[in-house]
C-alpha cells in the first residue's frame, strides 16, 4: 500500500471515529427515526444524516442524547407509522397531526412508550382498530385520535389511562357502546382524572353511561 493510500485510509478512519464520538443521538434511537422515515413516501425536508439531535432534524427535540419530542404537524407527510417507534423509550410527546397522507394502522408498539404524555394523531388517515396496548400508557394525559378512519369498538383497556385528562375520538368510524367497568372488564369510567370526553361523529350506540359522571370523576365536557 502506497504512502498516499495509507494516508487516505487513515483520514477516512479518523473521520468515521470523529463522527461517532460527536454524535448526539443514541444509535438505537437514531435508527428508529430512520426507520420511520423509510415508511414515508414524503417526509420532513431536512431529515438527512445519521444524527437527528446533532443535525437539528425538523420536529425533533432531544435531551441527554434521547429523543423526547416528535412534533411534525402539517408537513404533508405520507406513508405509514413504523413499529420501530417503540425504540424511543424517553419519548414524551408524539404529534403527527394534520398529515392526511399518513395512514395505515396505529402500531401496537406505541404501547411500549411508557413515558408518553401526549399522543396527537388528529387529522390523519389512520385506519383499523384503536390498539388496546395504548392502555399501558399510564402517564398519558392527552389522547387525540379524532378525524381519522378508525373503526371497531373502544378498547376497555383504555380505562387504565389513570393520568388521562383529554380523550378525543371524534369523527371516525367507531362502533359499539362506550365501555364501563363491570368487575371483570375495564371501562372509561375508570378515567377519574379525565375532564373531556369527545365521542361525536362515530357509529356508537346506546346512551352515554352515567358512570362517567360519578362524584369521584372530573368530567367537565362530553361531546357526543
Amino acid at each position: 500500500m502506497s504512502l498516499q493510500l495509507r494516508y487516505l485510509v487513515l483520514v477516512l478512519i479518523l473521520n468515521l471515529w470523529s463522527s461517532c464520538i460527536s454524535a448526539e443521538t443514541l444509535p438505537d434511537e437514531a435508527l428508529a427515526l430512520q426507520s420511520l422515515a423509510s415508511k414515508w413516501q414524503v417526509g420532513p425536508g431536512n431529515w438527512a444524516g445519521s444524527d437527528p439531535c446533532g443535525s437539528n432534524w425538523v420536529g425533533i427535540n432531544c435531551s441527554n442524547s434521547h429523543i423526547i419530542y416528535i412534533v411534525l404537524s402539517g408537513l404533508s407527510i405520507s406513508g405509514s407509522l413504523s413499529d420501530e417507534i417503540q425504540n424511543l423509550p424517553e419519548l414524551v410527546h408524539l404529534d403527527l397531526s394534520f398529515n392526511p397522507g399518513l395512514g395505515g394502522p396505529i402500531p401496537r408498539t406505541i404501547g411500549n412508550l411508557v413515558k408518553l404524555r401526549r399522543l396527537v394523531l388528529v387529522g390523519c388517515s389512520f385506519s383499523g382498530f384503536i390498539p388496546p396496548e395504548l392502555g399501558k400508557l399510564s402517564r398519558l394525559a392527552f389522547l387525540s385520535l379524532n378525524s381519522n378512519k378508525l373503526r371497531g369498538s373502544i378498547p376497555g383497556e383504555l380505562g387504565n389511562l389513570s393520568s388521562l385528562i383529554w380523550f378525543d375520538i371524534t369523527d371516525n368510524e367507531i362502533s359499539g357502546s362506550i365501555p364501563v367497568s363491570d368487575g371483570t372488564n375495564l371501562g372509561l369510567d375508570m378515567l377519574k382524572k379525565c375532564q373531556h370526553f369527545h365521542f361525536g361523529k362515530n357509529n356508537l350506540s346506546g346512551p352515554i353511561p352515567p358512570e362517567l359522571f360519578q362524584s369521584n370523576t372530573s368530567v367537565r365536557h362530553v361531546y357526543d
